[in-house]
C-alpha cells in the first residue's frame, strides 16, 4: 500500500494526545463530583452520567477522525492497465542547416532563430504526431512521427551547421526523403513545415511537388532572414566570411521564390519568420485540413485509488456517534474533541469560507514553498535549494512565469554545485520566457556557466574551451541587448572577451611552436642542411642526418615514418594543441551565474573579487578521485588510457570543417 500524501499521516499522532486529554478531563470531573456531593446523595443528585457510554462515543469520534485522515492521505494499492490511443495529425518539421543559416540578420542567427521557432511550434502541437528532418546538401530523417515531443525537442537541440557534411540547400533531396518516409505509413494526409532562407525558383522541383500533392502532403514554408541580407560568418576562420570560388565575400539574403513555389503548388502557406514566435494559430488553417491518424494503442498502468473505503468508514462511525449521543439519557458530548482540534490547528481560514474550504484548510499540505528554496540558496545550502526547487517544479499549481523563476533558481543552484550541464539545460529553458528582465538574467547565467565549464577543461581541451567561451560571449552580448545599462554585465563581458583573445593567442603560439619543432632535425651530414626547409611544414619531421642523406629532401621529409617515430622527438599526450605547453594557457573563472536569484545581479563584479578568480582547476583536480593505475574490470582500461582515447576522439570531431566538406555540393554552393 502506498499513499499519495504520506506526510498527512503525521496527523494521526493527535489521537493519543486526545485520549490523554479525555483521561485528564474525566479525572478532574470525578474530583469535582466528589467535592460537591456527599457519597450518600451522589446517586440521587447526579443523573444521566455513564462512564462507559461517554468513552464509547468518544472512541467513535476518534476512529472517525483517524479514518478521515487516512482517506485524505489517499491510500493506493494494486494497479490497473490502461490503453491510451496514439493518434494525432501528422506533421513533419524540416530545418535548413546549411552555412548560410549562420547569417546574423535575424538575432542571434538564422539557424538558432529557426530552432527556437521550431521548439515553440512543437510545444504548441500538443497531442499531434511530429517528425523531424534536417537538410543541407543532403536531407536526413532525424526522428520519425511520434507523440513523444520530449524526444523531438532533444533532437532539435543538437542541430548545428555541422550536422550534415554536405553544403548547400538541396530542397529536392528533402522532398524525396519526405516522400520515402510517408511511403511506408498508412494512407493519410501530412503537413511539412520547412524553415529555410530559400533560394531561386527551381523547375526541377515540379515533379516533387506533383508527387507531394498526390500523396496529400501540404507544405508550409517559413522564410528565415531579411530581404536586405548580410554576410555569412566563416565558422572555420574567426573574423572572416564565407567566400565563393572567385574569392569574393558571399552576401546571403532571404530568397522566398522557391519557398513560395512549394507552398502554392501544394496548397500550403508561406510565412516570414520575424521576432514573434511561430504558434499553432499560424498554421491552423493547414491543420484543419488534416485528419487524425490512429496507430497502435500505448499501454500504461496507474495505481488504484482506495480512499473511498476509509472515507465511507469514517462517515459511518461519525453518524453512529451522533445517533448514540441522541439516545435517551445522553452523556455529555465530547466537546473536548473540538477544543483539542482547535488548539492544535493553525489560524482558521478567512471569514465567510465554506465547508469545502474549511476541510481543505484542515488537511492542507505542508510542502516546500518558493521562499524556502530561495532562503536555502541565499544561505549557501545549494544541495537543499536544488532539492526544494526540484520538488516545486514537480507540482503543476504554478503559472508559466512562476515556473520560469523556479527554473532560474534551480539553474543557479546547479551552477554553484558545478553541475554545469544541468545548469545550462535549466537556463536554456528560461530563455523562452516573455519576461525581458528574467530572459536577460538567463542569458547572463548561461554566459557565466559556459565560461566556468570551459575553465574546467582548459588544460585538457583548450579547443573545446575556446568554443564554450565563444558561446558564453554570445549569451553575454544577448544579455547586454536586453539590459544595456548594467555596468557589471559590461565588465564581465569585456573580461570574457579578453580571456578569449588571450586563449586564441596562446593556442596560435603553441601551434606555431609545434610546427617549428617538426622540421628542426637533419643538421648532421653533408646534405642535412636542406632539411631546414621543412621548418613550419605541418605533419612531417626532418630527423637527425647521421649519414648526410636524411636532410636531402627539400620538403624536410628525412626518413621513413617508422624510423622517424624511433629517432624523432617523443610527443606528449595532448589534445591537438600541445601537452606540456598547456601550462601556458590562461586561467580565469567568473564568480557565479548570478549571486542572488532574485534581483541582485550585480554581485558578480562588486565583491572585491574580479570575475576571473582562481579555483576552476582546483575543483577539476579534486574531482579526479580514481588513481591512474587502477584498471577498470568492465572496460579493460586505466583512467589515463580512457582519457587518452576520449581526447583523441575529441580531436577528430573538432577537426577543421574544411576537411568535412568532401562532397561537391549541388550548384557549386557550399553555403
Amino acid at each position: 500500500m502506498t499513499f499519495a500524501h504520506q506526510h498527512l499521516l503525521w496527523f494521526l499522532l493527535i489521537i493519543p494526545a486526545l485520549v490523554g486529554l479525555k483521561l485528564l478531563v474525566d479525572a478532574h470531573g470525578s474530583k469535582a463530583e466528589r467535592l460537591f456531593t456527599a457519597a450518600r446523595l451522589r446517586t440521587t443528585l447526579v443523573m444521566g452520567r455513564s462512564l462507559w457510554r461517554s468513552w464509547f462515543v468518544y472512541a467513535l469520534y476518534i476512529m472517525s477522525m483517524a479514518c478521515l485522515i487516512v482517506a485524505v492521505a489517499q491510500p493506493r494499492w494494486g494497479e490497473e492497465k490502461l490503453e491510451i490511443p496514439d493518434k494525432g495529425r501528422n506533421i513533419f518539421i524540416a530545418i535548413d542547416t546549411s552555412r548560410s543559416m549562420l547569417a546574423r540578420d535575424v538575432p542571434p542567427d538564422r539557424l538558432t532563430r529557426a530552432r527556437l521557432a521550431a521548439h515553440d511550434l512543437v510545444m504548441e502541437l500538443s497531442g499531434e504526431r511530429v517528425g523531424l528532418l534536417a537538410f543541407a546538401g543532403r536531407a536526413y530523417l532525424q526522428a520519425p512521427l511520434t507523440t513523444d515531443h520530449d524526444a523531438i525537442i532533444e533532437s532539435l537541440l543538437a542541430y548545428d551547421h555541422t550536422i550534415i557534411e554536405w553544403g548547400g540547400s538541396n530542397l529536392g533531396d528533402l522532398l524525396d526523403v519526405t516522400l520515402r518516409a510517408i511511403k511506408t505509413l498508412p494512407k493519410s494526409n501530412y503537413a511539412l513545415v520547412i524553415f529555410s532562407d530559400g533560394g531561386d525558383a527551381d523547375a526541377n522541383l515540379v515533379p516533387y511537388t506533383q508527387r507531394l500533392a498526390a500523396a496529400g502532403v501540404v507544405v508550409v514554408t517559413v522564410g528565415v532572414g531579411t530581404d536586405v541580407g548580410t554576410l555569412i560568418p566563416n565558422p572555420e576562420v574567426e573574423g572572416d566570411y564565407i567566400r565563393d570560388e572567385a574569392g569574393n565575400v558571399v552576401r546571403s539574403q532571404l530568397q522566398s521564390g522557391v519557398l513560395q513555389q512549394l507552398a502554392s503548388a501544394t496548397g500550403g502557406r508561406f510565412l516570414k519568420l520575424d521576432t514573434q514566435p511561430l504558434n499553432r494559430q499560424s498554421i491552423q488553417p493547414v491543420l484543419d485540413r488534416l485528419t487524425e491518424q490512429q496507430s497502435a494503442n500505448r499501454q500504461t498502468s496507474r495505481p488504484i485509488e482506495r480512499f473511498a473505503w476509509p472515507l465511507g468508514l469514517g462517515i459511518l462511525l461519525l453518524m453512529l456517534a451522533w445517533i448514540i449521543s441522541a439516545l435517551p439519557r445522553p452523556s455529555a458530548r465530547p466537546v473536548v474533541l473540538a477544543l483539542a482540534v482547535a488548539a492544535f490547528a493553525p489560524a482558521p481560514p478567512a471569514q465567510g469560507a465554506g465547508p469545502t474550504d474549511l476541510l481543505a484548510f484542515m488537511f492542507q499540505s505542508g510542502g516546500p514553498t518558493p521562499d524556502d528554496a530561495l532562503k536555502a540558496l541565499e544561505k549557501g545550502d545549494f544541495k537543499k535549494a536544488r532539492d526544494l526547487y526540484g520538488k516545486l517544479l514537480e507540482r503543476d499549481d504554478f503559472d508559466a512565469h512562476s515556473r520560469d523563476e523556479l527554473l532560474y533558481g534551480l539553474a543557479t543552484a546547479e551552477h554553484d554545485l558545478t553541475n554545469y550541464d544541468g545548469s545550462v539545460k535549466s537556463f536554456s529553458e528560461v530563455l523562452h520566457t516573455q519576461d525581458k528582465s528574467l530572459r536577460a538574467r538567463a542569458h547572463r547565467g548561461l554566459g557565466h556557466t559556459l565560461y566556468d565549464q570551459g575553465v574546467r577543461g582548459l588544460q585538457q581541451q583548450p579547443k573545446i574551451t575556446l568554443q564554450r567561451w565563444n558561446d558564453a560571449l554570445r549569451h553575454l552580448d544577448a544579455a547586454l541587448d536586453l539590459d544595456p545599462d548594467n555596468k557589471d554585465l559590461h565588465e564581465n563581458r569585456d573580461y570574457v572577451a579578453k580571456m578569449l583573445n588571450e586563449l586564441r593567442q596562446v593556442i596560435k603560439k603553441m601551434e606555431e611552436q609545434q610546427k617549428g619543432k617538426k622540421g628542426k632535425k637533419g643538421d648532421k651530414g653533408q646534405k642535412g642542411q636542406k632539411g631546414d626547409k621543412g621548418e613550419g611544414q605541418e605533419g612531417e619531421e626532418g630527423d637527425e642526418g647521421d649519414d648526410g642523406k636524411q636532410g636531402s629532401d627539400p620538403n624536410g621529409q628525412g626518413e621513413p615514418k617508422e624510423q622517424k617515430e624511433v629517432k624523432g622527438e617523443k610527443k606528449e599526450a595532448d589534445d591537438g594543441i600541445g601537452g606540456k605547453d598547456a601550462k601556458e594557457l590562461p586561467e580565469g573563472r567568473l564568480q557565479a551565474a548570478n549571486g542572488d536569484p532574485g534581483e541582485k545581479e550585480g554581485k558578480q563584479g562588486k565583491d572585491g573579487q574580479k570575475p576571473g578568480g582562481e579555483g576552476g582547476d582546483e575543483k577539476n583536480k579534486t574531482a579526479k578521485g580514481a588513481p591512474n593505475d587502477q584498471r577498470n574490470p568492465r572496460t579493460g582500461y586505466t583512467p589515463g588510457e580512457a582519457e587518452s582515447i576520449i581526447r583523441q576522439y575529441m580531436d577528430e570531431i573538432t577537426a577543421p570543417l574544411t576537411n568535412r566538406y568532401h562532397t561537391p555540393p549541388p550548384n557549386k554552393k557550399d553555403w
